[in-house]
């Protein structure tokens, strides 16, 4: 699965590419949609893991701990909880 299909995978608001890229519309990471929208990024993440390798996606993880927190920390927190859950944890980085 190439990352340029993963949701949290774009553009930055400086234009570079993000490996860990949170909506512009502040309303669904707010609340209870922040969850969602964590174990959402965290479905995609366990599917990229399957497909691509778990090499891969602990070498994605990295990446997206490096681009952490984001401006929205509900949707880090949901995030992790779930792919810790799936043996995926925070690296040492």
């Amino acid at each position: 699965m190439p990352l340029a299909k993963l949701p949290f995978v774009g553009l930055r608001r400086d234009g570079a590419l993000g490996y860990w890229v949170m909506p512009t519309d502040s309303d669904v990471a707010i609340g209870p949609a922040a969850v969602g929208l964590g174990r959402t990024y965290a479905a995609w993440f366990l599917l990229y893991a399957e497909i691509n390798g778990r090499d891969a996606a602990r070498t994605l993880l990295n990446t997206i701990e490096r681009e952490m927190p984001s401006r929205y920390p509900a949707v880090d927190r949901a995030f992790l909880r779930e792919i810790a859950g799936r043996g995926f944890s925070q690296s040492a980085a």
